[in-house]
């Protein structure tokens, strides 16, 4: 009997042994996680500017990531405002503003009745410049995000950094537990960070600072990077439809850096060597922070911020914007080639998108005879509170009208004696009923019950986000957009403003392209299931398993 007892256990220890032996070589023949993965936003970047400038790209920008990574050609967001702060966050929580609380660049702040721009804390302090330009943090998202998660997993030994000229574009991709983010302070022309992150700028930021950089790309004129009779894909330089440069009286190339520096004090911004320069510092993050070469997954978080800037001021029709992203192609390719030779692509995971698209300038559709217009906010706070008077005989009932939506001034309609949901109601009718432009209006009520038959209506439902949003929402119709006349701007649920750009690269990605609709949301759990964690708390999206299931081997 002991000694069938003693080979029964034999037996039981060989299967387990073979168990543990097959387990071990189904996980070990997976991939090996990548070293590094690399985030990049190109802010406003419609996914139009693929397929309008492939053939005057290089073959080692957006070609190559293209044609050697996986492509999702149809990529939509499914939040309203379709602006920089709600992309980023939606890009890296997994989630839309209704969950994470990122409803707008700005928003209206309950507490004290003003406006609070969405990274603002007054509790840390600039590190880099004697400025308030670094008195930002994360603290205004409510989730976390795949960075956070990676830190998590690895029991915060991976390295996480964030960089954009935009401080927005750099802080929430990076998330709550970041090593560092960085953003650009134009009135000390310094890379600079906050309190939040560190108490001092490691010596190889002050070095980058010392080079003036800035000072060295004013030295040169703008010009067109190919002959500007090549440009075919823009309209004229010379048009009524694109904004100027202070000390400029046209919109046209070349643009005098050299003397224009002195009349705009943001100028690098609202040219495409801002998109350079956050290269050069994204290469120096690279070097310095030895990201990549360590025993844990790193996560760098780039944001290309001068696409932004230069589309709001020119439009995505314009000679400048074309301009802009060939430069941009240049940059890249050198970004990239620098990470093939130093980590490897091998070992690194790129994905590339944006945060929103962007709708072409109102008075140029308009010319093409498509019905377009401008919503100028005054006008429209003007016309309501005037309706509102004449309703109920009280003068500003209506506060702002911020992010297409309507904030009342809860305090003095309460104080009236009003019901918050009946103003709303009015005020909603009115605009419907009497403003040029409109599609259609919700109220907090009607979003907050879900309830519509609307086919926009849920990108403003999980738009919402209570606290930080308003009492009445305008959906504009298509092509009309809030207070610019000349440039360009962004924020509808329409597919120009929704329809981004999508694309894995490196790494064990396949190659290929997918046609079929992918939501925003499901980046974060996309890379979550290439690296093995948990996705945030707060994701709602799925992974793409025409990506996480074909891995190659």
């Amino acid at each position: 009997m002991k000694r069938k007892t003693t080979i029964f256990v034999v037996i039981v220890l060989l299967l387990c042994v073979i168990s543990a032996i097959a387990l071990y070589r189904i996980y070990s023949s997976g991939p090996k996680p990548p070293k590094l993965v690399i985030g990049i936003v190109v802010d406003q970047m419609a996914y139009d500017f693929i397929p309008r400038y492939w053939d005057k790209y290089s073959d080692n920008g957006f070609k190559k990531i293209i044609n050697n990574g996986f492509f999702c050609k149809n990529a939509n967001y499914i939040h309203f405002p379709a602006y920089t702060a709600p992309g980023h966050s939606c890009i890296y929580t997994g989630t839309v503003p209704a969950i994470n609380g990122i409803s707008g660049n700005d928003w209206l702040d309950r507490g004290s009745a003003q406006i609070r721009y969405c990274a603002d804390d007054s509790t840390v302090r600039t590190v880099g410049s004697y400025s308030e330009e670094g008195k930002m943090s994360p603290s205004s998202l409510m989730t976390t995000t795949i960075t956070d998660r990676l830190k998590y997993s690895s029991n915060m030994k991976s390295k996480v950094i964030g960089i954009a000229l935009k401080d927005r574009g750099g802080i929430y991709p990076a998330g709550h537990t970041a090593n560092a983010a960085y953003w650009y302070d134009a009135s000390s022309k310094n890379w600079v960070t906050s309190t939040y992150y560190m108490p001092e700028l490691p010596s190889w930021v002050k070095d980058f600072n010392t080079k003036d950089l800035q000072d060295e790309y004013f030295k040169q004129k703008w010009n067109t990077l190919f002959p500007i009779e090549n440009y075919t894909e823009s309209i004229a330089d010379d048009n009524e439809f694109e904004d100027t440069f202070k000390g400029e009286l046209k919109p046209v190339f070349p643009h005098n850096l050299p003397e224009l520096k002195y009349k705009n004090p943001n100028l690098l911004r609202y040219s495409p060597f801002g998109n350079t320069m956050t290269k050069e510092f994204a290469l120096d993050v690279l070097k310095n922070e030895k990201m990549g070469l360590g025993e844990n997954t790193d996560f760098l978080c780039i944001s290309f911020s001068s696409t932004d800037y230069v589309g709001h001021m020119y439009g995505p029709n314009s000679i400048e914007t074309e301009d802009t992203y060939l430069r941009l192609d240049k940059d890249l390719a050198e970004f990239l080639g620098t990470v093939d030779m130093t980590i490897g692509m091998d070992n690194t995971l790129v994905f590339l998108t944006a945060d929103h698209g962007v709708c072409s300038n109102p008075e140029y559709l308009k010319s093409t005879k498509l019905n377009a217009g401008t919503f100028l906010h005054t006008v429209v706070i003007d016309s309501v509170n005037n309706y509102l008077l004449g309703q109920y005989g009280i003068k500003n009932l209506v506060r702002y009208f911020l992010n297409q939506q309507i904030f009342l001034n809860r305090e003095l309609v309460l104080q009236s004696g009003l019901n918050i949901d009946d103003v709303s109601g009015k005020v909603s009718l009115y605009i419907k009923n009497n403003i040029p432009g409109v599609r259609s209006v919700f109220t907090s009520a009607e979003i907050k019950s879900g309830k519509s038959s609307d086919p926009y209506f849920e990108f403003f439902k999980n738009g919402f986000y209570e606290s930080r949003c308003g009492e009445v929402f305008v959906n504009f119709q298509p092509y009309w957009i809030e207070d610019r006349v000349r440039g360009s701007e962004h924020g509808s649920p329409y597919e120009y403003d929704t329809h981004v750009p999508l694309v894995f690269y490196g790494w064990k990605i396949p190659k290929g392209e997918l046609n079929e609709p992918v939501k925003m949301t499901d980046v974060t759990p996309t890379m979550a299931a290439l690296l093995g964690i948990q996705p945030p708390e707060g994701c709602i999206g799925r992974p793409i398993k025409e990506i996480t299931e074909k891995l190659a081997k």
